[in-house]
């Protein structure tokens, strides 16, 4: 077997069998030759299998090419022929002018996602191959990564409440198109590809020079699963101490005990701040290396017992009364207001899973508790928790009205009849079982300043 020989039907069982015990499965399909071999493999596989989760596909639009609403249309078309459901999720809002292809995939994640979520997909499966795998490698080593860079993708993580599959980072590009061509299907050629603009692209371009001295694609690849090994025996010793130091309301924020830094290695005290900013700030990647490193050192340079206050990546970090609080910070646009009518679902905030019963006599508006819900509540006095923390926690408003606030035990006065709303927060996905809802007993035993 050579590197251009198409996938045989008697490989299909190992190469899907991380998505063997998933109930419902989303495909992320741009339209190009990876994304379209992955479709078609996975109903390949599916179809020999009498217990196959179900599939979906999902195509990503972010508005930045006038075509791609028509290939969109094209993978619904094929998906159609394969048996598959299709779905087209836009990018919407303004773009950045900095960064962009940086912005453009933590928002393909977030609705990748967020659809899943809202779909009851369990996995979201992509078609990262081989060389997209080398490709990761030797941009992460430009920028000199650590451990975690240089493991490059992993073959499995959880983003926003559901896993990211990816199980094609072993076969090379070839096989994957002349599978394709084998099989007498097209795919839509991305002109971005040989845009030399992206470092990728650059990179992409040096592959064979560098496999002539040695530095194959299957040799950057073996380097990756070597150091995912161990960034996951790291990240084992970042939960374990999660675990024991960190606690988390149900509202999206959570406390750490500072004490957890006393004898804690750089490595470990980066991915424990790193993990709490991702599942409170609600976004798919960590900021930056530099940027994490400066907050830890202030963090492990700063006195716990007096006020400290930092902000990265839409979180506050502050410091008082012997606790580190995360919590969301409202930003100077504040925080999302949404529409929810009754039988209706979404995602509020790219954190929480937000639901109206049908039975709900009223729509409700979904946003943050703020500082005059905060106040309505009685959560103003005796020290504690920040009171920003608080008004944070997602909310439901009727006419204008303070409705609902689940994560909080509290009753409403003169609410009148209990509004059905419910918000359940994504992540920390099994970061510890420890909670701060055990400090809540009601208005007057919540201490807040």
């Amino acid at each position: 077997m050579t590197a251009a020989d198409p996938i045989r039907d008697d490989e299909l069982e190992a190469l899907f069998s991380p998505l063997a015990g998933e109930e419902a499965v989303g495909l992320a399909v741009s339209g190009g030759a990876d994304s379209t071999a992955l479709m078609v493999l996975a109903a390949r596989w599916a179809g020999r299998r009498s217990n196959a989760p179900r599939l979906a596909v999902l195509t990503v639009d972010h508005g930045l090419r006038p075509e791609a609403a028509g290939e969109a249309a094209q993978v619904a078309e094929l998906a159609a022929a394969l048996g598959l459901g299709h779905e087209t999720l836009c990018w919407t809002g303004d773009k950045p002018k900095t960064n962009l292809q940086a912005a453009a995939r933590e928002a393909r994640y977030r609705l990748l996602a967020e659809r899943a979520v809202l779909a009851g997909l369990t996995a979201i499966v992509t078609a990262h191959h081989l060389e997209d795998q080398a490709e990761t490698v030797l941009m992460r080593l430009a920028r000199g990564s650590g451990v975690d860079g240089l493991a490059a993708m992993a073959p499995a993580r959880a983003i926003g409440g559901v896993r990211l599959l990816r199980p094609l980072l072993d076969i090379p590009k070839a096989r994957l198109v002349v599978t394709l061509q084998a099989a007498g299907i097209n795919w839509i050629e991305d002109p971005s590809n040989d845009n030399t603009a992206f470092e990728r692209i650059r990179l992409r371009r040096l592959l064979p020079v560098l496999a002539a001295e040695g530095l194959t694609p299957e040799r950057l690849a073996a380097t990756a699963r070597r150091m995912r090994k161990a960034s996951d025996a790291l990240d084992a010793e970042a939960s374990g101490r999660l675990t024991t130091f960190a606690r988390f309301h149900p509202g999206g924020f959570g406390a750490l005990d500072p004490t957890v830094f006393a004898d804690c290695p750089d490595e470990i005290a980066l991915r424990l701040v790193a993990r709490l900013l991702s599942s409170i700030g609600g976004t798919v990647y960590p900021p930056r290396q530099e940027r994490l490193e400066t907050l830890v050192a202030a963090i492990r340079s700063g006195d716990t017992g007096r006020r400290m206050k930092r902000t990265l990546a839409g979180v506050v970090v502050e410091a008082r009364r012997g606790r580190l609080w995360f919590y969301r910070e409202a930003g100077r646009a504040g925080m999302p207001e949404i529409p929810l009518f009754p039988g209706e679902k979404a995602i509020w905030d790219h954190r929480f899973k937000v639901t109206l019963a049908k039975d709900a006599a009223t729509p409700v508006v979904v946003g943050p508790l703020g500082r005059d819900g905060r106040a309505a509540l009685g959560l103003t006095t005796a020290a504690g928790m920040p009171a920003a923390a608080l008004e944070t926690v997602p909310a439901a408003f009727a006419a204008g009205r303070l409705a609902a606030v689940p994560a909080l035990s509290v009753r409403l006065a003169n609410a009148g009849p209990a509004v059905p709303f419910s918000a359940v927060w994504q992540e920390p996905r099994g970061l510890t079982e420890r909670s701060l809802c055990g400090d809540i007993q009601g208005v007057g035993a919540f201490a807040t300043d």
